[in-house]
């Protein structure tokens, strides 16, 4: 693409400026100018750097001559002083004076070299093509072979001139107008009216690179500064490149050119539309009355005269990764506002869901207001309650302690014998019983003592008495609702606190009672009761009975029956109550103290109700507490009903607007992913187009090109490794009336 196409698709001049601006303005920014203390030292220049164009020349820093001191000598010095190096360093600084007519024909060529001794050496090796050289400062000698010079410099800077008829890189034509019309400069002279003065210059010197892979022939590049004295005759002065510099009396112009530049980089300087011109030629004009000029002068220097690492300045690698971020950027901007478009596609398809989903959230905060108001309303009961919840709780305390005591008490009462008075009492109540039991006329009276008689009527034998009193015996068991293990072990006990004494009058002690029959695992007592009970009654009451009822009859056999058989159902009843109280009492504390599937007994149970109750009773003040803030929270909660129902009413009828809004949304996204589309494809896209095509092949020939000026060298040679330039200095016959 040509910077014109790529003009035409920006109206903002911007980029074009900017390139004008890489590969023109900032070249000038460094280049050649005269300045006003420059002109001023024109009354105090060196002396003249030539004769004549008919005689010998003298070359800068001569001092055979002092013939020509005038304006066009100190010109021509004040350009060359303007080009050379301040520092003094080991070098070596050519300086080519050319003395051409008024046209610029060149009439003779003086070479003049400065070889610097900044390290005071004492002998300096150079390379010159120069012929007929010599020695113009000093009296140092030096010895040629060929090309090959060594001068015996003893510290000092040597200053040497020589002639040669080497071609030139560049030269120069100046052409005068006089209104509009080409004259000869001779003609010119003394003549008025508005005068045109042109500098052409033509560059011979051209150098073969190769340019993004392609070999090509570039033009060394040079700055060619051209500059005159105009006297008093001269006004309304005007250059088309350069400066004018005026002390009152007299005018001096400057003007600069490069010529071969705008070939070399292969441009057109209309595609810059004006803001950079490619010069390679200076034009002076001006009213002028009986014209005359002493001369011009002019220097060239090969290079662009800007910083001498300019090629380097020109790399773009950052540029270029600047460039692929912006077209990265580009992508990824591309990408989003796709992304976006989708997004809102969805959101705007979404959008019934979402008035749908408005619509069921007003049905939902209308439940939980309503909700809210039944909260708040049951939260007053509770609280209202919570007075009556103190009362029940403290009294249901109150309740378990007094239950937890009496269990309390009922345990350790369990635990405790029974005391003697006890067991006397138990005793007094069985013999209360079994003498009413037994009493005349009852039935268990009746029972033994009619049993007796009849058996002492009819057998009247020891065995038959001893059946009576043991079948009376049985009677008053029955009575008394005990069975023959109960009355063994009654009468066993007994016997084994009380002892025993037989019918045969033999008594055991109670500890005797307590020991085991021999060869047994029974106790004296147990047999004694058993054998009372099972027969041994016989033996131990058979001789008393059968006396008895010999001597009293029958009768008295009936009484004492009756008798023996309350005897013996005090005995037995007593020592039963006894024993069954102990047990009963023994069940009943295991029974309070059994631990249930609960993990509690009766005694730890009463314990846990009462630890429980209390600790309830405890924490009924707090509970009022928490239910007063519970009661204010619901009150708060229900107070905010009206104003989320109001909010939820407004969002609701601005879902439409919503809905209008997401759709407008949804179409500027599709707008911008088109304008962002469009965007990429007639700017970013054309832009690094013409930056890849372009702008990189022009800055690859720039640095070409100034690679070249900085190659340069000099014009008659100089040793390699040796830091060296070389400027041309032209200088131009006057036009002037010839005095006869």
């Amino acid at each position: 693409m040509k910077f014109r196409e790529l003009k035409e698709k920006f109206q903002n001049k911007f980029t074009i400026r900017m390139i004008a601006g890489i590969l023109c303005v900032a070249l000038a920014g460094g280049s050649f100018a005269v300045s006003q203390p420059q002109v001023q030292r024109l009354e105090a220049a060196k002396k003249s750097a030539g004769a004549s164009s008919s005689g010998k020349g003298k070359a800068q820093g001569e001092t055979k001559s002092d013939s020509e001191k005038g304006l066009s000598g100190r010109l021509m010095s004040a350009l060359s002083e303007g080009m050379e190096s301040e520092e003094k360093l080991d070098g070596k600084e050519e300086t080519v004076y050319l003395i051409t007519d008024a046209s610029g024909k060149v009439n003779q060529t003086i070479v003049s070299s400065w070889l610097k001794n900044g390290s005071n050496r004492a002998e300096i090796k150079d390379v010159s093509s120069l012929t007929d050289i010599e020695n113009v400062k000093g009296e140092e000698t030096f010895i040629q072979d060929g090309d090959q010079i060594t001068w015996q410099a003893g510290g000092e800077d040597i200053f040497y001139r020589g002639t040669t008829s080497k071609e030139l890189p560049i030269t120069e034509r100046l052409t005068y107008y006089l209104d509009g019309v080409e004259v000869k400069p001779e003609e010119l002279a003394g003549k008025s009216g508005k005068v045109t003065i042109r500098f052409d210059y033509e560059n011979h010197a051209k150098a073969k690179v190769k340019i993004n892979g392609k070999k090509e022939d570039i033009y060394v590049p040079f700055t060619v500064v051209s500059g005159m004295v105009l006297g008093d005759g001269f006004r309304n002065v005007h250059v088309n490149n350069g400066k004018i510099l005026s002390d009152g009396n007299k005018v001096t112009v400057v003007g600069l050119a490069m010529p071969g530049l705008k070939e070399s980089l292969d441009i057109d300087e209309k595609d810059f539309d004006g803001d950079a011109d490619f010069l390679d030629y200076v034009e002076v004009t001006a009213d002028v009355e009986n014209f005359s000029l002493e001369m011009t002068a002019t220097a060239a220097v090969a290079g662009l005269m800007s910083d001498s690492s300019l090629s380097q300045k020109m790399d773009l690698s950052e540029l270029d990764k600047r460039v692929d971020e912006v077209t990265d950027a580009m992508g990824q901007l591309k990408n989003g506002s796709g992304e976006l478009a989708d997004g809102l596609d969805t959101l705007k398809d979404s959008m019934g869901s979402f008035k749908d989903g408005i619509s069921s959230l007003q049905d939902g905060v209308n439940a939980y207001t309503d909700g809210a108001s039944r909260l708040a309303g049951g939260i007053q009961s509770l609280s209202d309650s919570s007075g009556s919840l103190e009362s029940g709780v403290n009294a249901l305390n109150s309740s378990a302690k007094t239950i937890n005591d009496g269990v309390q008490q009922l345990a350790a009462a369990l635990h405790t014998q029974m005391t003697d008075q006890e067991k006397a009492a138990a005793q007094q109540q069985v013999d209360q019983a079994v003498e009413t039991q037994f009493q005349k006329g009852s039935q268990a009276y009746n029972m033994v003592y009619n049993g007796a008689v009849s058996n002492f009527t009819n057998t009247l034998t020891a065995e038959a008495a001893v059946n009576s009193v043991q079948a009376g015996i049985q009677a008053g068991m029955q009575a008394q609702g005990l069975t023959s293990e109960g009355v063994v072990a009654a009468l066993a006990e007994y016997y084994a606190q009380n002892g025993f004494t037989d019918a045969s009058g033999k008594t055991y002690s109670a500890q005797a009672c307590q020991a085991n029959v021999p060869g047994t695992e029974t106790t004296f007592a147990a047999y004694f009761a058993n054998a009372v009970l099972n027969g041994g009654l016989s033996s131990a009451l058979a001789g008393g009975i059968t006396d008895g009822i010999a001597k009293q009859g029958s009768a008295a056999v009936g009484e004492a029956v009756v008798g023996a058989c309350k005897m013996a159902a005090k005995q037995a009843g007593g020592t039963a109550a006894v024993t069954g109280a102990e047990s009963a009492k023994q069940q009943a504390a295991a029974a309070i103290e059994t631990v249930g599937a609960s993990g509690y007994s009766l005694v730890s149970g009463t314990q846990a109700l009462c630890t429980g109750t209390q600790q309830l009773a405890d924490s009924i003040p707090a509970l009022k507490d928490g239910i007063g803030t519970l009661l204010n929270g619901a009150n708060e909660l229900a107070g905010k009903n009206d104003a989320l129902k109001n909010g939820v009413l407004k969002l609701a009828d601005g879902s439409e607007q919503i809905s209008d809004g997401v759709g407008k949304l949804k179409d500027g996204a599709h707008e911008l992913e088109d304008g962002l589309v469009e965007f990429d494809d007639k700017a970013i896209a054309k832009l690094v187009e013409t930056y890849h095509g372009d702008v990189k092949a022009l800055a690859e020939r720039m640095k070409k090109i100034v690679k070249a000026g900085e190659d340069y060298g000099t014009f008659c040679g100089a040793k390699e490794g040796t830091s060296a330039t070389t400027k041309f200095i032209f200088r131009t016959d006057a036009v002037k009336v010839l005095e006869e």
